[in-house]
């Protein structure tokens, strides 16, 4: 017989032992590992020094966790924190019972409310997505849009390996259309805030960070995806038509010769000459967006609309 209980932890009440046991159990779930680095960079780097953990025991083992992230927000001119939802995870002897995970997200919940965080969110993937609406009463955001800039089409559909001399004409000649100084300024009701706090917990040395000379920067991470070499531009700041396309040029310029894609993920209400939307049934994935109010006097329904976000990978915790 099976017998549970269910604690709360921030991550600096963690012992070294349940620290090493969330890590296992990560490798076990998500088959892959993370390092004591790893952990700590996720949970520790932000402007709290900790992230909030709900734990689901079995005779003093971890085998399921909940975790939350806080992030610092702009929401409609004040400053708010939200709490990012990741690494859901139950080890596959305990699955099959959702209120195991409701549980876990409950201790969560109360402990972000207590602390004056009004909003969780993320971005669940196809097994939780439907999981967290009915379970844990979530509400769609919305759905990310991805935008490409083949470079090697052979490499993306190799029935078509001999149209890359135009691909890559192509590619070029986008890019020299691109980037004209225009004011352009975007502004949304929701971005987070993007400071050096934000930036060395988000980002390891994996990632490369590229200024546009005095306008901002934007960041870029080189992915093998089954055989194509694509570049993710994970974040463009501060975020515009004319920052993006340079950025595009920037990246095109250095890393032609490597990469096979470009590829930009994310909510954009305007068009950039370099880079094309991808038709819906054509998306690698879904992108799902969703969260859920803990405290309706410090947020309301507008969180809910996508186009009042600036939202992109940065945004959370993959690529």
């Amino acid at each position: 017989m099976i017998i549970m209980y269910y604690i709360f932890k921030k991550t600096n009440e963690l012992i070294e032992n349940e620290m090493s046991q969330i890590r296992a159990l990560f490798e076990e779930v998500f088959k892959k590992p993370m390092t004591i680095e790893q952990f700590e960079q996720k949970f520790e780097k932000n402007q709290s020094g900790f992230s909030y953990h709900g734990l689901m025991i079995d005779e003093e083992k971890i085998v399921g966790c909940y975790s939350a992230i806080p992030y610092k927000y702009n929401y409609f001119g004040k400053e708010v924190v939200f709490a990012l939802s990741v690494d859901t995870m139950i080890a596959e002897k305990y699955r099959g019972n959702p209120f195991n995970l409701k549980k876990m997200a409950n201790l969560v919940y109360d402990s972000l409310k207590a602390d004056g965080i009004p909003f969780v969110f993320g971005f669940p993937n196809d097994n939780v997505y439907l999981v967290r609406k009915k379970i844990l009463k979530w509400q769609d955001i919305g759905k990310l849009d991805f935008y490409i800039l083949p470079i090697n089409i052979g490499a993306i559909k190799s029935k078509l390996a001999f149209l890359n001399i135009f691909s890559k004409i192509f590619a070029g000649l986008t890019n020299i259309l691109a980037g004209p100084k225009i004011a352009d300024t975007v502004n949304y009701g929701i971005e987070k805030v993007n400071n050096k706090v934000f930036r060395d917990g988000r980002y390891d040395d994996s990632y490369s960070v590229k200024m546009l000379c005095k306008d901002g920067y934007f960041v870029y991470k080189i992915y093998d995806e089954e055989g194509v070499r694509t570049a993710y531009i994970i974040d463009v700041y501060p975020l515009s038509k004319y920052n993006l396309e340079n950025s595009i040029k920037e990246l095109y310029s250095k890393e032609k010769n490597n990469i096979d894609l470009i590829m930009y993920v994310g909510n954009l209400d305007f068009s950039v000459k370099n880079l094309f939307k991808v038709p819906e049934k054509y998306r690698p994935k879904n992108v799902y967006m969703s969260g859920k109010i803990l405290d309706d006097t410090l947020v309301d329904e507008r969180v809910f609309d996508l186009k009042n976000w600036n939202v992109n990978l940065s945004n959370y915790d993959v690529r």
